[in-house]
């Protein structure tokens, strides 16, 4: 006997675009408003979609915030794994580029992602301490490498480039009244890159002029 297919998923190519319009629309103003206080009916709305298609493909609200915590997660994975256009010798320049792309190809996912940890949704907690366990992953063979500092404390090695990261996130729109651009530009955002790169290798990583 064939199995029910998952709540939101596509029969064909038409309903495939419809289903991502809305989960789209759903991520956009859930980062606005928080899940608690958006309708069906608004995401309907933002989507420019009927309240009965919404229902149709995900039946309820908490199927659809599940799809759109699905597609963020799969995002951001993929961008955390995905190798970066970097010099090979240079993990925090891999890093800074990851962010970048984040943030310039996926802004809306970041503001959704802003919004979870400001909330302390389970979303943000799984993410947040998703982000930590690959960070302290990362670190932890820079360091068995060879190839940071010594006397780092090994737990702040990893939380620090992550404040600084999500700290970014959190506060672009204060940061942007202290830059000529917003910082989601192509210059302010690779000035950021550079500044943060400069502030995480010269703090944690060894140059071969310190050895």
């Amino acid at each position: 006997m064939p199995s029910e297919p998952p709540v939101g998923a596509p029969d064909n190519a038409g309903e495939l675009s419809r289903v991502q319009r809305i989960r789209d629309a759903a991520l956009k103003t859930f980062a606005a408003h928080g899940t608690e206080a958006t309708s069906l009916r608004t995401i309907a709305a933002a989507a420019g979609v009927s309240l009965g298609l919404v229902q149709h493909h995900f039946r309820t609200k908490a199927n659809l915030v599940q799809a759109v915590d699905d597609h963020v997660t799969a995002v951001l994975t993929a961008s955390l794994t995905t190798p970066a256009e970097a010099p090979a010798d240079d993990p925090v320049a891999d890093i800074a580029d990851r962010v970048v792309s984040l943030l310039t190809d996926h802004a809306d996912l970041v503001d959704y992602l802003c919004r979870s940890l400001v909330d302390a949704t389970p979303t943000g907690t799984r993410v947040f301490d998703t982000l930590v366990t690959v960070a302290g992953a990362h670190w932890d063979q820079l360091r068995e490498q060879g190839l940071t500092k010594p006397g780092l404390d090994p737990v702040w090695m990893t939380l620090n480039p992550l404040v600084l990261v999500l700290g970014m996130f959190l506060l672009r729109t204060q940061l942007n009244r202290h830059l000529p651009e917003a910082i989601t530009s192509r210059s302010q955002v690779q000035r950021w890159r550079n500044a943060t790169q400069a502030i995480i290798a010269d703090g944690q990583l060894l140059r071969p002029s310190d050895e």
